[in-house]
């Protein structure tokens, strides 16, 4: 029973109960009908004594042609027996019309309203009150005085014949409504069992689909009882698992990515540390064996201390870059205005400008809001604009501005090649050749290659599009240079 299918066994279960209550019923129809029918007709039977005995009481003695009235009148509604003995006279009114009745309690009386008593010994026992009941019928007799005083006994007897009818009549149709209701069990317990089972089974063929990873599986809700309930309820936890399998899905190609850009970070910087550190070894022993030039260490023992130098802080910006995860979704976005913003940013870079003789021109009149980490801002705009001094010429302009809800920044230099572009945000990429891989730069401006790379990352990571292009007449000067763009809209 219990790896039995839901539509067979709730069929079983079903059927069995409207069996039993079939069963039960007609048992107890067969077995009460009869008792609660004497029973009615034996209250019937004394409430009909009672009302004739009162109006009998009311009637003197000589007054037979009312007597006979009356019981011919409760004789005839009532299909009785009824008896009178009163002054020496018998008085009998017999309308039974069933037969084989108790021969004890019902004799054969004439039609008669009057009958000649030949013995009067033959009726000393109906001169006795009594209350007779058997499985044929019933009889009662009562004594009591007219109103004249004469003394009355009354004898009733009335068939109960009619429900040992009805008993033959059920049990000869019994079985016929039996089978009948057992057919309208099977029936209806079909019926049920497919209308309980139906949408369950759907639920479950529903659910493999939903095993499967079907985007497209969902269950019918077709009511609002516990099973459309149900079907709802798994439609929506089941929508709520594709959005987290799928967002799963989104972070692990975003952790693989990252994964595999930090792999390549660290590639590229043990690369570009490579070259460097082994001319500063071949330096030092070339020093230590005096070899060649390289005897006069006191000059290039402080190069080689210089190296050193570049070569921690080198080390220390990319241990900087490693530790960012270029993940800003727990950070908390502020709404910035971005004139205060840059103009804020800005200060530092000024000195340094003015110090290397380079203009910084601003143009803030198309001030806008937006909304982003302010930290990770900060690093963006501090590269771009660091990246924009350092590689201007004295004498020459760097432009800052906005438009149309971005952020342009512009600086005068030789613009950098289109093959050189295509590889200018990988980490330490620099088109500047005049700086030497050996570690000795002879550009005092050339960077370590990681501060583009950076400001594309993050700016990837919020999303935000941006341009770095050449110019070639920025200010309408007639000068050529580079300009770089952030879009925030």
């Amino acid at each position: 029973m219990k790896k039995m299918r839901l539509f067979p066994k709730t069929f079983i279960y079903v059927f069995s109960l409207m069996a039993a209550i079939a069963l039960f019923s007609h048992a107890l129809f067969y077995f009460i009908m009869p008792i609660v029918y004497t029973t009615q007709k034996e209250e019937d039977f004394k409430a009909v004594k009672t009302q004739m005995i009162q109006e009998l009481q009311n009637i003197p003695h000589t007054a037979q042609d009312k007597v006979e009235s009356v019981v011919r009148k409760y004789a005839a509604e009532h299909q009785m027996g009824i008896v009178v003995n009163y002054a020496g006279q018998i008085h009998v009114v017999n309308t039974l019309r069933s037969e084989g009745h108790d021969t004890s309690i019902q004799r054969e009386f004439e039609s008669n309203w009057s009958v000649q008593v030949e013995d009067e010994t033959e009726w000393e026992y109906f001169q006795q009150d009594f209350y007779y009941k058997s499985g044929y019928g019933l009889c009662s007799g009562i004594h009591f005085q007219m109103a004249d005083g004469q003394s009355c006994h009354l004898i009733m007897f009335s068939t109960l014949q009619p429900v040992n009818e009805a008993k033959d009549i059920v049990v000869i149709f019994l079985p016929f409504t039996l089978i009948l209701s057992l057919v309208l069990s099977v029936f209806f317990a079909l019926l049920f069992s497919k209308k309980i089972s139906r949408p369950l089974r759907d639920i479950s063929k529903t659910t493999e689909r939903m095993k499967e990873l079907d985007k497209f599986a969902q269950c019918k809700v077709e009511t609002q009882d516990e099973i459309g309930v149900l079907s709802e309820n798994i439609n929506k936890l089941y929508q709520s698992l594709l959005a987290t399998i799928e967002d799963i899905q989104k972070e692990n190609i975003r952790v693989n990515e990252a994964e595999a850009a930090k792999v390549d970070f660290l590639r590229a910087a043990s690369h570009e540390l490579k070259t460097p550190v082994t001319a500063l070894c071949g330096m030092l022993d070339n020093m230590i064996m005096g070899i060649g030039r390289y005897k006069d260490w006191e000059t290039y023992l402080p190069i080689c201390q210089d190296m050193a130098v570049k070569f921690g802080g080198m080390i220390q910006e990319i241990l900087d870059a490693s530790k960012l995860n270029f993940s800003f979704e727990s950070e908390p976005h502020e709404e910035v205005v971005l004139h205060t913003f840059v103009e804020k940013l800005l200060s530092p870079y000024l000195l340094i400008a003015k110090s290397k003789g380079v203009l910084i021109v601003t143009d803030f009149s198309a001030d806008f809001s937006a909304k982003f980490p302010v930290s990770a801002m900060e690093k963006v705009l501090s590269n771009v604009i660091s990246n924009a001094i350092k590689y201007t010429n004295p004498q020459c302009k760097v432009r800052i501005y906005f438009v149309n809800q971005s952020i342009v920044v512009e600086n005068e230099c030789t613009p950098i090649d289109a093959n050189d572009l295509l590889h200018i945000f990988e980490p330490f990429y620099r088109p500047d050749f005049s700086r030497s891989r050996n570690g000795i730069s002879e550009n005092p401006n050339g960077g370590n290659g990681l501060g583009l790379y950076i400001t594309a990352k993050i700016l990837n990571a919020l999303a935000y599009q941006f341009e770095f292009q050449p110019l070639q007449h920025p200010d309408n000067d007639g000068k050529s240079g580079m300009r770089f763009t952030i879009y925030f809209s």
